[in-house]
């Protein structure tokens, strides 16, 4: 069963990198999607929602960066920026192979939610390319100290996130080019042209079954998605809900549209 605590506050969980088995990453796969790579990106595009020592004095315990030592991996910086409230890690392995991964977080805060709907208007000109205004605004709140940390890595690089998270990874794509981006119920970032740009560079975009917010902004405002989808289907073993208790049962997790989106479901059904 998913909770509201897995979908309002997934960075409260306890089990990360302990629900599943992790292969070793493959940072040479770039082109071909990956489910290695997936589970990976995914379970850390959950673990970027845990706060660390660089945003509280008492952080909850174990630490995000106890998860990622277990993990075989350190954390190389971190990236905040207060006006806007965007957050992201860049992480890299403790021993070879060597490569590097940028993870954005997602929504999880007011902030964030004013982020989300400031979509603003799109070019009329379908050949001028137009992204989402607020998105565009939460990557530039970061983006130089990002840049810089990019510009001194000689390895592969990918880029990742779930929902608001995904849409950062996707954008910041169109900036700096990755070796791969995987996003995690992103919303539509931009218009055709910008989709466009970005058609040369490897997108996987997983969505889990009914997630709602891979529904937004409407196409009808000219938004467009970006990559090769990756449908992911909800378990048979899963129960269905019964229609005469389904309002009951909107107190005790979130209804499917919802829950689709939680981070764990991602990492539970790739």
């Amino acid at each position: 069963m998913t909770t509201w605590q897995d979908l309002l506050n997934p960075g409260g969980a306890t089990d990360f990198f302990s629900r599943r088995e992790f292969p070793p990453f493959e940072p040479e796969v770039a082109f071909e999607y990956s489910r290695i790579n997936a589970l990976w990106l995914a379970e850390l595009s959950r673990l970027v929602y845990r706060q660390d020592i660089e945003e509280r004095i008492s952080v909850p315990r174990p630490t995000r960066a106890s998860f990622l030592d277990r993990a075989g991996l350190k954390q190389r910086a971190f990236f905040a920026s207060p006006e806007m409230d965007t957050h992201a890690m860049l992480v890299e392995p403790k021993v070879p192979p060597s490569f590097a991964i940028l993870v954005f977080r997602g929504t999880d805060s007011k902030r964030d939610y004013v982020t989300d709907f400031e979509s603003g208007i799109l070019p009329w000109d379908r050949n001028e390319i137009g992204v989402h205004k607020g998105f565009r605004k939460a990557l530039d709140s970061v983006w130089d100290e990002i840049e810089k940390e990019l510009s001194e890595l000689v390895c592969p690089i990918f880029y990742t996130g779930h929902s608001l998270g995904g849409a950062l990874a996707t954008l910041a794509a169109s900036r700096y080019k990755p070796q791969a981006v995987y996003t995690y119920g992103s919303p539509r970032v931009g218009n055709d042209a910008f989709v466009r740009s970005l058609q040369t560079l490897p997108i996987h975009r997983v969505v889990d079954n009914k997630d709602a917010t891979a529904w937004l902004p409407p196409e009808v405002l000219g938004f467009r998605h970006v990559g090769l989808l990756q449908l992911l289907t909800e378990p048979q073993t899963e129960a269905k809900e019964k229609p005469f208790f389904a309002p009951l049962k909107v107190f005790e997790e979130p209804p499917r549209i919802l829950a689709d989106h939680a981070p764990v479901n991602y990492v539970d059904r790739i």
